[in-house]
């Protein structure tokens, strides 16, 4: 059955509302008629998980068959994982409000290596023992997949199979293997013979050598959609222009991991785009790729953009496009990015001198660096952003004076122009030519870093080289670093990828004590060395990484096999090759096979006052993400609002002060601006979130509506015994106070601006009120 986290849990944990669940629209099933039940996990916090691309395709895919359901679950903060073991809570999936063993089939995503502990974490919390070989057939099977699993072998031992490549359909087959097995009441192991029988599936306990599954087919998937109830790290609509790059930069795993190249068509991409708007609510798209800047109708792409979603002078739509490539910026990409109201531009230099780019293969010249600029900058840009790696391979003090000259002669260059450079570390990646080279030590990072800022100042920013350190261990270790990574959770290692969490002397502590070495994991190694990976094929041969690595040091290009000469590499067999659109048949001038989006230019505004209650989990909303709410849900209902005017549209809204979080409140006041006008029974009655609903509605027409002049109270609810008498002893001139009987108290303020919370907290010298009562909020 359906459970919630209590709320005198949420109470005590930083934003609460990451924790809600049941986002709005999202496409519930009957539990008990599931043939298959499937809950996918992304190893971060919500608001970074729920966005990322890989796991609302791959939902979509599962919920899209009629006898399977799927569901999400995300880490949690260490707050909320105290509080779930104080009571001894399990971990809740995100929609479906069950614990993770309800499920037959438990995904996790393996997308950056510092997500390993929080892998962990969803385990522990769910009550799953850590390893695949420790787990009896109740509980759910285990399977893994994402980018870092071109090396899974440090985490391999949790997870029963794990999907190398592409996901689009060995899901399907996986699962269908599983639904057949657990009707049959076999064992594990025949479960997994019938997996080392699918394309791109490695079964650890099996250690199988395995070929990448790719995924060449034109069928379409619809991802998950559905309105997250919070603000994401990235709060737009992911939408995959493109899946592959052959740039054949030598220090990039995505690069080899994801080839070939296979493109969607600009119409294709549009119509993915109307879907995602109309099902979400959302009116921000970022256009994904590797490189989108490579994507072979780009220009195309833009102007049939420009021409159904800015076709009026009101644009509320913004688009981005977060991976362009130095010489991809043209006037009418730049033009159409203006549009969207992007403004900063983010180039990936990578390294600063010629001699270093082609060490890397990074074919650009620093002509067309300058080039691009200036066109950003006569496009009213002012805003860039530029990106380097240190500690490269054959990487001298020269090359980082070179780094240090560039900033400067850009500054000067352009001298209007906020630029800024930062830079990552170089990793070693597994299946790229530079896999075999050593990884610079911290020390080593450091000093390079110092030696940059003391000429760039807060120009300049760098990833934690103790960070880059565990990812370097982490992607090039082996089986035998699952111990290192049980003790560092068992000392409460936690989202290593976030600063304010991680702590890096525990993974040193661990590591000393289990006597592993974590600079060895740094050494260059031989070509001749067995490799951890060694048995994962991603298609692409290992003599041609050696000769890329014997080009590299030889200071030798490679060209892209999309616009040169096939570079043999060893990936493309059959159907499996770059698929370009540039090759498609578009026809995008005389297409009418679509219906354009409603465009909305200067027309008429109608206001209307909205009341609306906030109560049970939505009184966890703070009043930012209640607005972010009422817009997604309005839009997603077909309600055409208004928009401001100016760089950054925003919803028409008037609202009063705002309620803390965790204080209920009935009939509070909300101005709302539409484009056209409705009947007033069409917003009554509106549910927004669960307890968040418009009570009331009333038109204004063309008056803009101004705060109702009301009296506030607060109904006090005692959770625990107390005397109201002392709290009447103890009241200030700040309030009227009344007692309505023992299990009710009447609060009036006196005054504007009144924090209830901060009143009782300074009364009864407690640290939560929210401790001790229920709070409502009322207005006469």
């Amino acid at each position: 059955m359906m459970m919630d986290y209590p709320e005198d849990l949420l109470i005590y944990v930083k934003k609460p509302s990451r924790y809600l669940g049941r986002e709005p629209f999202f496409p519930l099933k009957d539990w008990d008629k599931a043939s298959l039940r499937v809950c996918l996990g992304y190893p971060d916090l919500y608001e970074v998980g729920r966005s990322h691309l890989g796991i609302n395709i791959l939902a979509g895919i599962i919920n899209s068959q009629e006898s399977y359901l799927c569901d999400l679950v995300f880490a949690v903060l260490p707050d909320m994982e105290t509080e779930l073991k104080k009571r001894n809570l399990p971990l809740l999936s995100l929609n479906y409000r069950r614990p993770l063993k309800d499920f037959e089939v438990l995904g996790l995503t393996y997308a950056y290596e510092l997500l390993a502990t929080n892998i962990l974490q969803i385990l522990n919390l769910a009550g799953i023992p850590f390893k695949a070989s420790e787990r009896s057939s109740e509980y759910p099977i285990i399977l893994g997949g994402g980018p870092c699993c071109g090396n899974p072998e440090p985490v391999a031992e949790i997870f029963d199979a794990l999907i190398i490549g592409d996901g689009e359909e060995a899901i399907l087959e996986i699962l269908k293997a599983i639904e057949i097995w657990k009707s049959s009441s076999s064992k594990k192991e025949e479960l997994y013979e019938t997996f080392l029988k699918i394309e791109g599936v490695y079964v650890p306990l099996y250690k199988n050598k395995v070929k990448k599954r790719t995924y060449i087919t034109q069928k379409k998937f619809t991802p998950l959609y559905s309105i997250p109830i919070i603000p994401l790290s990235h709060d737009r609509v992911s939408i995959e222009i493109s899946r592959g790059c052959t740039r054949s930069c030598r220090f990039c795993e995505a690069g080899f991991y994801y080839r070939p190249v296979r493109e969607k068509s600009p119409l294709e991409i549009l119509e993915e785009i109307k879907t995602a708007f109309n099902l979400t609510g959302y009116r921000e798209a970022s256009l994904m790729s590797l490189s989108a800047g490579d994507y072979t109708c780009l220009e195309d792409l833009v102007s049939l953009l420009k021409r159904e979603f800015y076709s009026a002078s009101l644009r509320e739509y913004i688009f981005t496009l977060p991976s362009l490539r130095i010489g991809s910026l043209t006037p009418k990409v730049l033009e159409f990015l203006k549009m969207g109201r992007t403004s900063t531009i983010t180039l990936a230099v990578e390294a600063a001198s010629e001699r270093l780019r082609r060490v890397i293969n990074k074919n650009l010249t620093l002509e067309a660096l300058f080039r691009d600029i200036e066109l950003a900058k006569n496009y009213g840009f002012r805003r860039i952003k530029l990106y380097f790696m240190l500690g490269l391979p054959t990487e001298r003090e020269e090359d980082l004076e070179e780094l240090i000259k560039l900033y400067k002669n850009l500054k000067k260059t352009f001298k209007e122009v906020d630029i800024s450079f930062s830079a990552s570390i170089f990793i070693p990646k597994p299946h790229t030519p530079f896999q075999w080279e050593r990884q610079i030590s911290v020390d080593e990072a450091y000093e390079k870093i110092r030696f940059i800022k003391n000429s760039l100042k807060d120009h300049f920013k760098a990833h934690n080289p103790k960070q880059s350190l565990l990812e370097g261990v982490l992607a090039r270790g082996g089986r035998e670093l699952f111990s290192l990574l049980i003790e560092v959770y068992g000392k409460g290692a936690r989202l290593d990828s976030w600063s304010d969490y991680f702590n890096f002397q525990i993974w040193v502590k661990s590591s000393e004590e289990l006597k592993i070495n974590l600079e060895d994991y740094l050494k260059e190694r031989s070509l001749e060395e067995a490799l951890p990976w060694d048995h994962i094929d991603l298609g692409v041969k290992k003599d041609f990484l050696i000769e890329e690595r014997k080009k590299a040091f030889r200071g030798e290009y490679t060209f892209d096999c999309r616009f040169e000469k096939c570079v043999r590499c060893g990936v493309c067999q059959g159907k499996i090759k770059n698929y370009l659109s540039k090759d498609k048949a578009n026809n995008i001038e005389i297409s009418n096979s679509y219906e354009s989006v409603e465009i909305f230019g200067e027309e008429q505004e109608i206001w209307y006052e909205v009341y609306y209650n906030k109560k049970g989990p939505s009184k966890f909303l703070s009043q930012l993400e209640v607005l972010r709410l009422f817009e997604m849900v309005l839009r997603r209902e077909g309600f055409k609002l208004s928009y401001t005017k100016g760089f950054n549209p925003r919803p028409k809204f008037i609202c009063g002060e705002a309620v803390a979080v965790g204080i209920e409140v009935e009939k509070e006041f909300l101005g709302i601006a539409f484009r056209e006008a409705l009947p007033e029974d069409s917003l009554r009655g509106l549910k927004i979130y669960l307890g968040l609903e418009i009570v009331e509605a009333i038109r204004r027409g063309e008056n803009k509506p101004s705060l109702p002049e009301r009296e506030e109270f607060y109904l006090l609810f005692p959770k625990k015994p107390l005397n109201p008498e002392e709290i009447l002893i103890k009241t200030s001139s700040e309030v009227i106070l009344a007692i309505e009987d023992k299990n009710q108290i009447r609060v009036k303020p006196k005054s504007k601006g009144f924090s209830i919370l901060k009143f009782l907290k300074k009364l009864l010298e407690i640290e939560n009120p929210l401790e001790f009562f229920k709070i409502l909020k009322i207005y006469n």
